[in-house]
């Protein structure tokens, strides 16, 4: 079946372009109307930084349409990890018993995201983590890695945010996961089939 006019679109101009020596038929359209069509061309030196590029703009374009089905955001910077380190560390001291030692392993684990962050920066991870608890501590409670020296820097004022579906997919995985071996008992190792007995 023919697609009806409002589904074919228009084009104020369309030809034949050299690309990077590749022929491409390009549709161009200068009109200040709305489209629900973009085409990005992206080049590059190299087949590896290209393919890191095409990366780059499938997790903007996915990061957008994740947006328009929930815009919630939430601190970025390791921010929100150090939060919920800090209360689950308060839920391991409220907990009688052996449990309360996992919890506070478990908070540990939210930590290692602004360790990252701090290391990936050449910066100090245990002292970046301690002037985030202080920063927090103090009333700070928006204050994240900052990259570009050592210290912490007012998330929401730079404007570093995460998705919150996002974020919480990503713990939700995680802890998932960790349950999971957690739950393993037994491993069976097998050897390798050999040749016939003589």
């Amino acid at each position: 079946p023919e697609p009806p006019p409002e589904e074919r679109g228009a084009a104020d101009a369309v030809s034949v372009d050299e690309i990077g020596g590749i022929k491409c038929c390009t549709f161009n359209r200068e009109s200040q109307e709305q489209t629900r069509i973009a085409t990005i061309v992206l080049r590059s030196s190299t087949s590896s930084s290209l393919e890191d590029l095409q990366r780059a703009v499938e997790n903007g374009v996915n990061n957008f349409k994740q947006l328009t089905k929930d815009p919630r955001l939430v601190s970025g910077a390791g921010c929100t990890e150090l939060r919920l380190a800090a209360f689950v560390k308060d839920l391991a001291e409220k907990t009688p018993g052996l449990e309360q030692y996992a919890i506070k392993k478990y908070a540990e684990t939210l930590e290692v995201i602004p360790q990252t962050l701090a290391e990936n920066a050449g910066q100090d991870t245990t002292s970046t983590v301690s002037d985030l608890y202080a920063a927090h501590a103090a009333g700070n409670v928006t204050h994240g890695v900052n990259i570009e020296e050592p210290g912490t820097v007012d998330v929401q004022q730079r404007g570093i945010m995460d998705h919150l579906v996002a974020k919480r997919e990503a713990l939700s995985c995680a802890a998932t996961v960790a349950v999971t071996v957690l739950r393993v008992d037994t491993i069976i190792m097998s050897k390798q089939a050999g040749g016939p007995q003589q």
